[in-house]
């Protein structure tokens, strides 16, 4: 995994961690009428922090998209390179053997006069 895609992690974690800690405090504070008020004024800040967590797992989602793709042609450069080698070597063989006129093919007409 490359730095970029910790930090990511290390953001998307910590948004978690805040709304973990948030719903935490609410919970706790859920008999305070004032405190549960006060937060009623301020429920657009709610909405935002839920777009930012939407945001931020469709963007982890098309990285991890793009990730493949990216993945996926490197593994089909590997396998055509590694055929041409296949192919290059096949060829060096082939170029290497001695062609021997001495050794004569038998037919199967002269092997019976053997």
């Amino acid at each position: 995994m490359n730095q970029r895609r910790r930090i990511f992690f290390a953001i998307f974690g910590g948004y978690h961690l805040i709304i973990l800690f948030f719903v935490m405090y609410i919970d706790s504070n859920k008999e305070d009428f004032g405190i549960l008020s006060q937060l009623y004024g301020k429920i657009s800040m709610l909405k935002y922090g839920a777009v930012l967590g939407v945001v931020l797992f469709v963007a982890d989602f098309v990285w991890t998209w793009i990730e493949n793709k990216n993945a996926e042609k490197a593994q089909e450069a590997l396998r055509l390179e590694n055929n041409a080698l296949k192919a290059k070597v096949y060829d060096f063989q082939e170029a290497n053997k001695p062609a021997n006129p001495a050794v004569k093919e038998v037919t199967p007409s002269d092997s019976k006069s053997l």
